[in-house]
């Protein structure tokens, strides 16, 4: 009875080589216009078969214009960095202003060779007084809290954390992204909106926030992001949808506009935490 019960379970085991059609590539842009002059660029690749193990291909040699509706501003590739597009020396983007951003390359993707996006950057933030790192011993890691007074409009906001000046957040996977809807117009005592691993902060060092208010479009495609590397239930979960874009043309990704926050505090003994 022992070796028939084997047999009927071995039977029931079957190799399968599923094998997926390839796809047509696609223009691929990652883009940040902000008052921040460090966190400027406008990257360009090619779009990878699903299963592929190697680097996405860097687009060279496009035109790439970031007009506010006054001037153009040319960013151009970098020397050390292919793909990478920096604005000129100088150039700082101001909140309110809508940036249409024009892309030429120079050999056509999929057919396709101008590509244009458009963004409106919110208002820069105020209110905000302090922020508190608490050792959360339960959960075994570092809690981020805010505390500000919240503007009475809708807002959605992007949280990313730094360490001793060290951005440690700064991926799809970690960025915290977030509406308004449970503070709106409030003052916030307290709301936790970021967390680092019990390794990544300790008593004495330098924690900032830096808080983004974040266009409804750049919100919507982050959550849409999220959702496609995490997954979801797919017992409850709707037909799958392609990620949200602000490009035309067939590209995907995105080219956000926004303004950051930036608060510090110091981090406190780990008796000082929640239990």
């Amino acid at each position: 009875m022992l070796i028939t019960g084997i047999a009927l379970l071995s039977s029931c085991t079957e190799r399968i080589d599923i094998k997926l059609d390839s796809t047509y590539t696609q223009l691929a842009v990652e883009g940040y216009i902000t008052p921040d002059t460090t966190k400027q660029y406008i990257r360009l690749t090619e779009t990878a078969e699903y299963f592929s193990d190697t680097s996405a291909t860097s687009v060279t040699g496009a035109t790439v214009i970031v007009n506010n509706g006054v001037d153009d501003v040319i960013f151009s590739e970098s020397p050390t960095k292919p793909g990478y597009y920096m604005p000129s020396d100088g150039f700082i983007a101001d909140p309110g202003s809508t940036y249409t951003t024009t892309i030429d390359l120079e050999k056509p993707i999929n057919g396709d060779s101008h590509f244009t996006a458009n963004e409106t950057m919110p208002a820069q933030l105020g209110g905000v007084d302090s922020i508190s790192v608490e050792w959360r011993s339960s959960w075994e890691i570092w809690t981020i809290k805010f505390y500000a007074q919240e503007p009475p409009e809708r807002n959605f906001y992007m949280f990313n954390v730094m360490v001793n000046g060290v951005m440690l957040t700064d991926s799809v996977q970690r960025n915290q992204i977030s509406d308004d809807r449970l503070y709106n117009g409030s003052y916030t005592y307290g709301v936790m909106v970021q967390t680092l691993g019990a390794d990544e902060a300790a008593p004495g060092d330098t924690v900032t926030l830096v808080m983004s208010n974040i266009t409804k479009d750049y919100y919507n495609y982050m959550i849409e992001l999220q959702d496609e590397l995490w997954g979801s239930d797919p017992i409850f979960s709707g037909p799958p949808a392609n990620v949200s874009t602000n490009i035309n043309n067939n590209a995907v990704g995105y080219i956000a506009s926004f303004t950051n926050t930036y608060v510090s505090g110091i981090v406190k003994s780990k008796e000082y935490g929640e239990k």
